[in-house]
C-alpha cells in the first residue's frame, strides 16, 4: 500500500487532507484542530513512509502566503495611524516576547534552531509563521518544534483568556456596558437637515464658488425653489428662501447652517428624484477622486455617501473610489440608467477574480525575495519567497488597482486560495516531518514540551503587565490584543463567548495581521542570527 500511494503522490495527498479534515472537525470541549489536524495527520503518514513531492509545498506556500498579504494589505497600513497603534504595538510585543524566549532556548539548553524556530510558531499558533520558518530553515525540524507546541499553544491561550477576569478583577458585564456607551459616543452617523437660504454673503453665487463640500464636509442632494425640487449643479446658483436638504454630520451640518442661512422645519417632498446605490466596476474610476467623477455636473446627481466593507463613509471630495465600493447617489430618475452604466454596477463583475492578477502578483513576489536588506552592520538577508510574496500582496492590495489590473479579489476567492496553498502546504511538510519526529521526541521531548510552554506563556503575562502599566486598554479590548498577538482564532471564540460583544473580534481584527507578518520576519531573522 506504501509502495503504491508513493507512486501517485496526488492521490496521498488527498486522502492526507480528507482524513485531517475529518478530523480537524472533531470538537472536545469547543476545541478542534481544524487545519492544523492535517499537518498532524501527514506526520503519521511520514513516519509510516509516505514520501509527498516538494513541489507541492512550493505551490501551496505561494498560494498561501500571497492570499495573506492580499486580505491584510488594505487594512495593514492603515492600521498604524489609527487608534489599532497601541494594538498593534501590543501584538508587536507579544510576538517578539516568544521570539526572545524561543532564543534563550537556543543560547542556554542548546535546542537546535530549527526546532527552536518551530516551537515558537506552533506555540503562537501561527501557521504562516510555520511557513516562513519552514523556507527560512529548510528543515523537517521545524515542523516538528511547531507540531509540539501547538496543541498547548491553543489550550494556553483559551486557559489564559478565561482567567483574565479573575486576574484583573473585573466585572464582565460592567465592562461590556462601559464599551458600548464609549463606542456609541464615538459612532460616526450620517444625518440630513432643510436648511433656508438667507445669507446675503453667498446669494446670487453658484456652489461652485461656495465650495460647500470642500469648506463643510456636507453634500446638497435636493434643492426646492417655486415649488420644484431638483438636483443642483456646480454651477447652480443661490436664490434667497432657497430650501436644501443637506447632508453630513451634526458639526459639518452646523457649518453649513451658519454658512448657508438657518435651519427650516419645511421638508423637501421626494417627487421625481430618486436615491439608488450603485456598484463601482468600472475600472477606469478606480483610484480617482469623488471630485473628478463629475456626477455633479454631468449627470446633475449627487454622491451622499459611500459605503465599502459593510461601513458607511462620508463622501468627501478626496476620497478616493475603490473597486467594489457602493455609492449612494440622489438624482432625476431619468439619469439613473445611464449613472448605472458610468458606474459599472456588474454584480457578477465585483464577485470575480482575475486569475492572472494573481500569478502576476506572485511573479513580483518572487522579484521582492531576491531584494538583500540588512539591519544595522550585523544583519544581512534577503525577503525570500515568503517575505517576498507576502510584501507584494500588502503592497499591491493596498494600492488596489495598477491601471486597468485589479489587484484585490473578492473575499470568496481570497479564502479559497488560502485554504487551497495551506492544506497543501501542511500535508507536504507534515510528512516530511512525520519521517524523523520520533527519533526528536526521544531525545529532547520533555525539555521540547517544556519550552514551548514558556514560549505561550511568557509573552501573554508580559502584555498584561506592560498594559497594566502604560496602555491600560479595557478587558474586552485587550482580549482581543491578546487573542490576535498569539494568532489564536479558538482563543477569539472563546474571548467572545464570554460577553456579547464584538469589541475583542473588532481588536482581534485589527492586530492580527500585524502579529502574523511580525512574526514571519522574526523567523527569519532567528534562522539568520542562531
Amino acid at each position: 500500500m506504501i509502495q503504491y500511494l508513493n507512486g501517485n503522490p496526488v492521490l496521498s495527498l488527498f486522502i492526507i487532507i480528507t482524513a485531517g479534515y475529518f478530523i480537524g472537525q472533531i470538537k472536545i470541549k469547543g476545541f478542534a484542530l481544524e487545519s492544523s489536524a492535517i499537518l498532524f495527520i501527514a506526520m503519521f503518514a511520514g513516519h509510516s513512509g509516505i514520501i509527498l513531492p516538494p513541489d507541492l509545498k512550493i505551490m501551496g506556500l505561494l498560494f498561501f502566503i500571497y492570499a495573506i498579504g492580499i486580505q491584510a494589505g488594505p487594512k495593514f497600513f492603515t492600521f498604524f495611524k489609527k487608534e489599532g497603534l497601541q494594538f498593534n504595538l501590543l501584538a508587536i510585543i507579544i510576538v517578539s516576547a516568544g521570539a526572545v524566549v524561543a532564543s534563550l532556548g537556543v543560547i542556554f539548553l542548546k535546542i537546535k534552531k530549527e526546532i527552536a524556530i518551530g516551537l515558537f510558531a506552533g506555540a503562537l499558533t501561527s501557521t504562516p509563521g510555520l511557513a516562513s520558518a519552514q523556507e527560512a530553515t529548510g528543515s523537517p525540524l521545524t515542523s516538528i518544534g511547531y507540531g509540539l507546541a501547538y496543541p498547548f499553544g491553543v489550550i494556553g491561550v483559551i486557559l489564559f483568556v478565561k482567567l483574565l477576569p479573575t486576574i484583573l478583577k473585573v466585572d464582565l458585564e460592567e465592562e461590556a456596558r462601559l464599551e458600548s456607551e464609549r463606542q456609541e459616543e464615538n459612532k460616526i452617523k450620517i444625518y440630513f437637515s432643510h436648511i433656508e437660504v438667507i445669507n446675503p454673503a453667498i446669494i446670487g453665487k453658484s456652489l461652485g464658488k461656495i465650495r460647500l463640500l470642500e469648506t463643510t464636509g456636507c453634500v446638497i442632494s435636493r434643492l426646492k425653489r417655486d415649488n420644484k425640487v431638483f438636483v443642483p449643479k456646480v454651477d447652480t446658483e443661490l436664490q434667497k428662501d432657497d430650501l436644501l436638504r443637506v447632508v453630513g454630520d451634526p458639526e459639518t451640518l452646523e457649518q453649513a447652517t451658519m454658512l448657508l442661512g438657518k435651519k427650516s422645519k419645511k421638508k423637501i417632498p421626494q417627487r421625481s428624484l430618486d436615491t439608488q446605490s450603485f456598484i463601482v466596476t468600472n475600472k477606469s474610476l478606480i483610484g480617482k477622486p469623488l471630485r473628478e467623477l463629475e456626477i455633479s455636473s454631468k449627470y446633475e446627481a449627487n454622491v451622499t455617501r459611500i459605503r465599502r466593507a459593510g461601513i458607511d463613509i462620508p463622501a468627501e471630495v478626496g476620497q478616493k473610489i475603490e473597486w467594489g465600493d457602493r455609492v449612494v447617489v440622489v438624482g432625476e430618475k431619468k439619469i439613473m440608467e445611464e449613472l448605472k452604466d458610468y458606474l459599472g454596477d456588474d454584480i457578477k463583475k465585483a464577485e470575480e477574480g482575475n486569475i492572472y492578477s494573481i500569478i502576476l502578483g506572485i511573479v513580483v513576489g518572487f522579484l521582492f525575495g531576491l531584494i538583500p536588506f540588512s539591519i544595522g552592520n550585523v544583519i544581512s538577508l534577503k525577503f525570500g519567497l515568503t517575505g517576498g510574496v507576502l510584501l507584494s500582496g500588502l503592497l499591491l492590495s493596498n494600492k488596489g488597482h495598477i491601471g486597468p489590473i485589479i489587484f484585490r479579489p473578492p473575499t470568496n476567492i481570497i479564502n479559497f486560495l488560502r485554504e487551497i496553498g495551506l492544506v497543501f502546504f501542511l500535508s507536504v511538510v507534515g510528512c516530511k516531518a512525520g519521517s524523523t519526529i520520533v527519533k526528536v521526541i526521544q531525545e529532547h521531548g520533555v525539555i521540547l514540551f517544556f519550552w514551548g510552554t514558556l514560549i505561550t506563556i511568557t509573552p501573554m503575562i508580559t502584555v498584561l503587565l506592560i498594559n497594566k502599566k502604560f496602555f491600560k486598554v479595557n478587558l474586552l479590548q485587550l482580549a482581543g490584543a491578546l487573542t490576535g498577538g498569539m494568532t489564536s482564532t479558538p482563543g477569539l471564540a472563546v474571548a467572545s463567548s464570554m460577553i456579547d460583544s464584538s469589541v475583542p473580534m473588532v481588536t482581534y481584527a485589527a492586530v492580527y495581521p500585524v502579529a502574523m507578518i511580525t512574526m514571519m520576519f522574526w523567523t527569519k531573522i532567528l534562522a539568520a542570527i542562531l
